[in-house]
């Protein structure tokens, strides 16, 4: 890492830009603030020709003050077209819930301060310099005279004092132990935000980053539908046989979902982005409406209906694959992502999530892949054979029709549909039909 903020800023550019546009949820804001932010570093003279112990955290310290900036401005905005319809009352209401708050945020700030000062010395040095200054681990390690591997053990180890004082804080009483591989790694990436130098603002991010204020977990039957309103004012609509969670945190929204098909519509939170992971994909916006569904083979389809959504690649541990920006769709775009295969982006014809309405859209849609889909509405299992389930539909089918549909779909694809076995061996099958020899 450079020595001199000069150069730490032209190495860290692409970065402060993604870290600025999370917080300000405008990739154009994003670029204006950063600008600013080079400039206060240029005005700073001797300063930014100098070395610095810390270069990457004070680039990141002047872009999060310009961000504060940037929000209070436009908060204050906000007021001035909103008070007009404001008699008062609501004021008096939104004091008690601060002072509520900040109580609340001061008793898990001392918990977390407490556990952060009872580390031992080489153990928060190790933290800090890793999750704080962005030294690699190697260097942390060469200082030390240890291995990497004992870097990243003192890591875990600090973590997980931070995450045992938010538990007590909370009365949670003994939390069972996770597998590493399945932890939350907010965390991690929190403490890497730069500009976090003393203990207290350090505690306050992890509060934000780790204490979920607000959750729901979701499931629907084969056959049912259900609409959900979040406390945020958003909502989401499950299609039937969709599995979800919905978490909020102080900074962010999140939906894990783990099966099946949602459509989101999101309220607007510059400070809080909605997050869903799905399938190898993270979905990130601030305000939009779109869908998102996942097969079961892995597949992956993002639609969305009005505003901006990005599509990053996820790895086999939950996180960012990579730094890319990924796939930004806009409305009436698509974006289908199939095992094996790079992302397909597409404009969509048709409505999207039409099953809200009663309705199966395909276009040019895989016969397994459709069949799937009214799998969800049909007491009987359905069958598509390996030789029919590439063939391609094309139509609009109604969901309570569907066990009819597929009585008819022999008179549009070369097809034969049976009904075969009793009880609970029963199911409808569907193969390709054998030409007449």
């Amino acid at each position: 890492m450079s020595a001199l903020p000069l150069e730490a800023f032209r190495d860290s550019y692409r970065e402060l830009i993604a870290f600025v546009a999370r917080r300000t949820g405008s990739r154009q804001s994003a670029q204006d603030i950063v600008h600013d932010a080079w400039l206060r570093v240029v005005e700073a003279g001797p300063l930014a020709q100098s070395p610095h112990p810390a270069p990457r955290a004070y680039l990141y310290t002047v872009a999060e003050h310009l961000v504060i900036d940037h929000l209070r401005r436009a908060a204050r905005t906000s007021e001035r077209f909103d008070s007009r319809f404001d008699d008062g009352s609501a004021g008096v209401q939104a004091l008690g819930q601060d002072v509520a708050e900040a109580s609340l945020r001061r008793e898990a700030l001392a918990a977390v301060d407490a556990a952060i000062a009872a580390l031992p010395e080489r153990c928060r040095s190790m933290l800090l310099a890793d999750r704080l200054d962005g030294e690699s681990q190697a260097s942390i390690a060469a200082a030390h005279g240890v291995s990497v591997k004992t870097v990243e053990r003192e890591i875990m180890r600090a973590m997980d004092a931070i995450e045992a004082a938010l538990h007590a804080w909370r009365g949670d009483g003994v939390v069972p132990a996770l597998p590493r591989k399945g932890r939350r790694r907010a965390l991690s990436a929190l403490l890497g935000v730069a500009g976090l130098g003393a203990s207290g603002s350090l505690a306050w991010c992890i509060y934000q980053s780790q204490v979920v204020t607000w959750q729901i977990q979701l499931a629907t039957a084969t056959g049912r539908q259900l609409n959900q309103a979040l406390p945020d004012g958003s909502s989401i609509a499950l299609d039937a046989q969709t599995r979800l969670e919905v978490r909020y945190y102080g900074n962010r929204r999140h939906v894990q979902l783990h099966e099946g098909v949602a459509f989101f519509q999101v309220a607007r939170q510059a400070d809080a982005p909605f997050i869903v992971d799905a399938g190898p994909a993270r979905i990130t916006v601030l305000g939009t409406r779109f869908e998102v569904a996942v097969d079961a083979q892995g597949g992956l389809r993002v639609a969305v209906e009005e505003g901006r959504v990005r599509v990053q690649q996820r790895g086999s541990d939950g996180d960012l694959a990579d730094a890319g920006d990924g796939w930004e769709l806009t409305g009436s775009q698509t974006l289908d992502w199939q095992p094996g295969q790079p992302p397909r982006r597409d404009t969509s014809a048709g409505e999207v999530a039409a099953w809200r309405n009663g309705w199966l859209d395909f276009r040019h849609e895989p016969l397994g892949l459709a069949v799937q889909r009214l799998a969800r509405y049909c007491d009987v299992p359905l069958q598509v054979a390996p030789d029919a389930e590439h063939m391609a539909i094309f139509g609009r089918v109604r969901i309570a029709d569907a066990r009819a549909w597929l009585q008819l779909l022999p008179r549009s694809v070369p097809v034969v549909v049976r009904e075969e076995g009793q009880g609970a061996a029963r199911r409808i099958t569907i193969a390709r039909r054998r030409a007449q020899s």
